[in-house]
């Protein structure tokens, strides 16, 4: 597939990541340096130009004539007019605009654009369920009815711990992925032993993984919350936990103070406060080693991470933050940050949707480096087609985990007898997609 990527900074790399197996990539990018940037680091062919020109765009379309084209530049608005003029100049190509500001997404639409990508809407919708989760440390929204992904952090004194997975009473409507011991991905889920520092992978509706955090054992229940940044996604965050239906005091520091007065003004439950959020003084001042849960969404990376470190030093239980530069993932974990998204992260699943998800089959990129989550719909090809589950041959690190028939989401067993029509969902760990040619067929997806 031809793709043009307009816009070479953070969101526009990772884009072209994410797009590289397969397809051949086109970045127009008006920065000069920053073109010969990814010139240098990416297997792509640049045009160093301003595709918010017309001239400039039809010129690239009419020479590379692609397929999709995506437009990742910070402003919202040249991202729509680029996808707009794109369709005048090319009616068959694909367009996405990636949004940063929700307020340019319009319920009608804009013509010219066939999907929005929002990554600071999916990374907020993130960072708030796992903030109202006390034992959460990640959570990925699924595209299948209201299923979700959800990683628990297991603790010593957690009532699962020493438990055997089989002999756990999972709520309804839940059923565990797979479980991360260290570097290690267990599938074989049912004879496990629970142990703490276990990371555990559960799919299920909001109302089962609520549950499932209660069964876990919650030691302390999460009421206070303080926010850094009150920008447009801090301001978002704000009002969904304010409004979560739980008595929960929420505060929001920033260093603008033009900010804080536009935050006072749309928020009427929270504490707005302006002063230097890396200033451990100022911290201390408003008392942040009370909160239950801190979340760091400034436009820094930098300031976030200095933020988040010393909320550590304070001993605040759960930290949450946001980080732009792909490389800043790992100076994060490294710090024992574990809750951290990353737009490279949410722009790679998107864009996966977009360019690998067709009408009989979906795939999720998972948290960690080599795991995908995918769905599949069974048609008279497919080999588990009239098979029962017990019969199957399992390659290692799969783990089949749902079935959806007529709608209904069940969790098989060895009778299980799937059918054509199907929807099956399963989890891979490090697998080469040619262990999943026997099992899948003609579904097994090209990572």
């Amino acid at each position: 597939m031809k793709i043009v990527i307009v816009g070479g900074g953070n969101v526009g790399q990772a884009t072209a990541k994410a797009a590289l197996s397969g397809n051949d990539l086109h970045v127009i990018e008006k920065d000069a340096t920053v073109a010969e940037n990814i010139r240098n680091v990416l297997p792509v062919s640049i045009l160093n130009g301003d595709a918010s020109n017309p001239n400039t765009l039809r010129n690239a379309i009419e020479r590379i004539s692609p397929d999709m084209l995506i437009s990742a530049v910070r402003e919202d608005g040249i991202n729509i007019f680029v996808c707009s003029n794109a369709k005048r100049f090319n009616k068959k190509v694909r367009t996405i605009a990636c949004i940063r500001n929700p307020e340019f997404l319009d319920k009608e639409g804009y013509e010219g654009v066939d999907v929005f990508v929002a990554p600071d809407d999916l990374s907020s919708d993130k960072m708030i369920k796992v903030a109202l989760l006390e034992n959460a440390v990640n959570y990925e929204k699924l595209y299948f009815k209201d299923y979700s992904l959800t990683t628990f952090k297991i603790e010593r004194g957690h009532q699962i711990v020493g438990k055997t997975v089989m002999n756990i009473a999972l709520p309804e409507d839940c059923t565990i992925v797979c479980i991360y011991r260290g570097d290690k991905a267990i599938t074989e889920i049912s004879t496990t032993e629970v142990h703490p520092d276990d990371r555990i992978v559960i799919l299920g509706t909001w109302k089962a993984t609520q549950e499932f955090n209660e069964l876990i054992g919650i030691k302390k229940e999460a009421k206070e919350f303080v926010i850094l940044g009150a920008g447009h996604q801090g301001l978002s965050i704000a009002r969904a936990i304010t409004e979560s239906g739980k008595k929960n005091f929420v505060k929001i520091l920033d260093n603008d103070i033009n900010k804080c007065r536009e935050a006072s003004k749309q928020l009427k439950k929270a504490i707005v406060v302006n002063g230097n959020i890396v200033d451990p003084q100022f911290l201390l001042s408003e008392s942040i080693d009370r909160a239950d849960a801190l979340i760091s969404v400034t436009d820094v990376d930098e300031r976030n991470l200095l933020a988040c470190m010393t909320a550590m030093r304070f001993g605040i239980r759960k930290i949450i933050s946001r980080y732009s530069i792909e490389e800043y993932e790992g100076i994060f974990k490294y710090a024992g940050i574990e809750s951290v998204v990353g737009y490279h992260k949410i722009i790679a699943n998107e864009i996966t949707r977009s360019l690998r998800n067709k009408a009989n089959c979906a795939v999720h990129v998972m948290e960690n480096r080599g795991d995908f989550f995918l769905g599949f719909k069974l048609d008279r090809g497919s080999p588990m087609a009239g098979e029962y589950y017990g019969d199957l041959v399992i390659p290692e690190g799969v783990n089949v985990c749902a079935m959806i028939r007529k709608g209904v989401m069940t969790f098989p067993d060895m009778l299980t007898r799937f059918e054509i029509g199907d929807w099956v969902l399963l989890y891979t760990h490090e697998v080469e997609p040619l262990q999943l040619t026997g099992l899948l067929g003609n579904n097994a997806p090209e990572f």
